[in-house]
């Protein structure tokens, strides 16, 4: 193993250290090279494979040999550094070969590192009061679950909220006549919900029939570009208007393979009840990590810095390009010069740098590992879990992605519940502060 001789931290994220490597270690990295030169080496009289490393040596020369061992030695005994270290290293900037023989390699390493920062948990903080009603939640649950068996039958009623109506549309700057959007005589399929539609939208489509036809003016939406800051003329004509029809209790048991409404309500039950708990953790956590952010202050490593000042960067371009909207037109439309910009990116880049690296240290602070049987109990029996597996199987990712993320998952939820058995809470009302459970429910 290397032995490190002196340590020394220039500035909290580079450090200096300088390792020796003894006779032992550098004997074994001289017969692994020569074992695989071996393997490969043809000399007259010997098979291939057989040929004597004396022999291997004069053929190739002394000095060749001990190169390749000494870079070797310096490499392997690195990653077996590495693998030692109660810190992150970040990148590795210098390495100065100072002495190198057969019997003793010494050479002076820099780091890049995380800092390695001390973490109080001996803290009271207060933490926003949650305030659910149980009842109300369980209704919704039931609610979202009916919400995936809706049918929508042909109506001659005018459209009612959650019904589905076929319309054709054309919509136009009601100063200059300007079409915007719509007016290509297609069918298009809407659900009548106020949060889906355009403001002021869903208020007049309410009541109209099959072949029945409107013409109003809304104001714009702020949030989308190509509307904003006009007054829109807009014509609709009703096609076609499907009643939403939701299951009843006794359709959606069967629907859902239970016995009884109560067995599912049980199991929904159990559901909110961990969603909750998970809550409290969450919110916990949250705040401690903002306590931790403002509290302490350390040297954030140039390499992470700029490495994820390019990522937000090239992030939100790829954002405009998929708009069609280059830089300039963003700085245009929010009054933004690019200086403000570069900040703007790379103080949230610091923001998110400064969180990763408390993250890491607690992590190490509370001895947080995950292994495969934690992995089956979570899969199993945590509803956050599954919902998070759920998420990563629309994604196209390889098995090997999914099981980093999933472990990574796995890792914050038992730190959050480390956070959440060592800080001293207090609750709080905040009415400006809105806590919401899941919508989605896994059984």
């Amino acid at each position: 193993m290397p032995k490190i001789l002196n340590e020394q931290n220039r500035t909290q994220t580079i450090k200096m250290l300088d390792i020796e490597l003894d006779k032992d270690f550098i004997d074994e990295i001289y017969s692994k090279i020569m074992r695989e030169i071996q393997k490969d080496f043809v000399v007259p009289g010997f098979r291939k494979g057989k040929v004597p490393f004396n022999i291997i040596e004069n053929k190739l020369g002394q000095g060749y040999i001990f190169q390749k061992v000494v870079e070797e030695a310096v490499n392997q005994s690195i990653k077996d550094l590495l693998s030692s270290f109660n810190f992150n290293v970040i990148s590795i900037l210098n390495i100065k070969l100072k002495n190198a023989n057969y019997e003793k390699i010494e050479y002076e390493i820099t780091l890049e590192i995380e800092p390695v920062i001390e973490i109080d948990d001996n803290i009271e903080l207060e933490v926003n009061e949650i305030d659910i009603n149980k009842e109300e939640e369980l209704n919704k649950r039931m609610e979202y679950i009916k919400e995936q068996y809706v049918k929508f039958v042909e109506s001659n009623e005018g459209i009612k909220e959650g019904n589905r109506a076929d319309i054709i549309f054309e919509i136009r700057d009601a100063n200059t006549n300007e079409l915007l959007s719509g007016g290509d005589n297609k069918v298009y399929s809407v659900i009548a919900k106020k949060e889906l539609l355009l403001p002021g939208l869903f208020e007049n489509i309410l009541g109209m029939k099959k072949e029945e036809e409107k013409e109003f003016t809304i104001p714009g939406p702020d949030n989308i570009e190509l509307l904003k800051n006009r007054t829109l003329k807009i014509k609709i004509k009703v096609n076609n208007v499907f009643e939403k029809l939701l299951p009843t209790d006794e359709e959606l048991i069967k629907l859902v393979n239970y016995n009884s409404v109560e067995e599912l309500k049980s199991d929904l039950d159990k559901v909110v009840s961990q969603d909750i708990e998970n809550l409290k953790k969450d919110l916990v956590f949250n705040r401690f990590l903002s306590y931790l952010k403002d509290k302490i202050d350390f040297e954030l490593p140039e390499t992470m810095l700029k490495k994820e000042i390019e990522n937000q960067k090239n992030n939100f371009l790829m954002i405009l390009k998929n708009q069609n909207r280059t830089l300039q037109d963003y700085l245009k439309s929010v009054n933004q010069t690019e200086e403000e910009f570069n900040k703007q990116v790379e103080n949230i880049a610091k923001d998110n740098i400064k969180r990763s690296i408390i993250l890491n240290n607690l992590i190490r602070k509370y001895n947080i590992n995950v292994d495969n049987l934690e992995i089956e109990y979570y899969l199993k029996n945590d509803v956050e879990t599954q919902r998070f597996v759920m998420e990563l199987s629309q994604l196209k990712l390889d098995q090997n992605l999914i099981t980093q993320r999933l472990i990574y998952f796995i890792t914050l939820k038992k730190l959050k519940e480390e956070v959440y058995k060592k800080i001293k809470v207090k609750y709080v009302k905040d009415l400006q502060t809105k806590e919401n459970l899941p919508a989605q429910n896994t059984i």
